[in-house]
């Protein structure tokens, strides 16, 4: 248990530090957004861009791991949207989000650094297929859920709403990183010594500054909202999803241990920090901020014992 505590705790540690810090004012809360536009836009693509284009094309794409995180991932967000439906007699566009919380881990802020103290030299592959996976398929599915749940398609068609989903995927930065490290890796793009230092920079900027981002901004985020509404919510993300992979990986032939790992530890994170973000565009900012500031708390127990569990 010490050596897995030795893991987690650095993450964890990291989070309670930006908490403390903006809790404290001696960063305001106003710098936190800022800091996060700074690991969304140029150090986390940095970080991507510049592991994804060092790799072999042909090994960056692994079939199995993509087949096993999508399907448990496309799984527990239909779970949580039918039961949300059926079970807590939830709209569409609130069950959508229920769905979102606990299908989309944030791969991010939270597993990228996971990763990088698990495995020291973590399979950037296996992040930025989670990452494709969830912004490509899983998000643009649920999104277009929520929009016809919640109403605001107005008079649109199915193609317009599509099309708008379509157009947020594509300017997502971390999506934009992973087709440009993949461009770069498929022609054998090597780049100035100046600019590989300058990305190289900017990566090691990206786990501390993230995890201090995501504690930051807990900070006046009550946990407000029926524990019968919340707790599915919770429970699907840290134990439904990480059971799904793990399911998926015991029923489909084995492939790398590591990217297995990794799948494992992707989907046992907490849900992406814009969730309340999410949430708040169709009403429900609030319950989502609950959400995520009791997920991101309990994660420390489940994905410690994970850890104990599985090393």
């Amino acid at each position: 248990m010490p050596a897995v505590l030795s893991i987690t705790a650095p993450i964890f540690l990291l989070i309670a530090i930006g908490y403390l810090a903006v809790k404290s004012r001696l960063v305001a809360p106003e710098a936190i957004p800022g800091l996060g536009r700074f690991v969304l836009y140029f150090a986390l693509p940095a970080a991507i861009f510049s592991t994804v284009s060092r790799m072999d094309f042909g090994e960056i794409i692994d079939p199995s791991f993509v087949g096993v995180y999508a399907t448990a991932s496309l799984c527990s967000f239909i779970l949580g949207l039918l039961f949300s439906l059926y079970v807590l007699r939830n709209g569409l566009g609130a069950a959508g989000l229920k769905g979102i919380g606990m299908a989309i881990p944030n791969s991010m802020f939270i597993g990228y650094p996971v990763l990088l103290q698990v495995f020291g030299d973590p399979p950037a592959n296996a992040f930025a297929m989670a990452v494709m996976v969830e912004n490509i398929v899983v998000l643009p599915l649920a999104l277009i859920a929520i929009e016809y749940g919640s109403g605001n398609r107005a008079d649109k068609r199915l193609s317009e709403v599509w099309a708008s989903v379509f157009g947020r995927v594509i300017r997502n930065p971390i999506i934009q990183s992973i087709t440009a490290g993949l461009a770069a890796s498929a022609i054998g793009l090597q780049l100035p010594g100046a600019v590989d230092q300058s990305l190289d920079m900017l990566a090691r900027a990206s786990a501390a500054t993230a995890l201090f981002v995501i504690g930051g901004s807990l900070v006046g985020t009550p946990i407000r909202g029926e524990l019968k509404e919340i707790s599915p919510v919770v429970i699907g993300k840290l134990l439904i999803h990480p059971l799904l992979v793990a399911l998926m990986l015991w029923l489909l032939p084995p492939f790398d241990p590591e990217l297995e790992l990794a799948a494992l530890l992707i989907a046992a994170m907490p849900m992406m920090s814009i969730y309340p973000i999410i949430g708040g565009n169709y009403g429900y900012g609030s319950q989502c901020a609950s959400i995520l500031i009791l997920t991101t708390a309990l994660s420390f127990v489940t994905v410690t014992v994970l850890l104990a569990f599985v090393t």
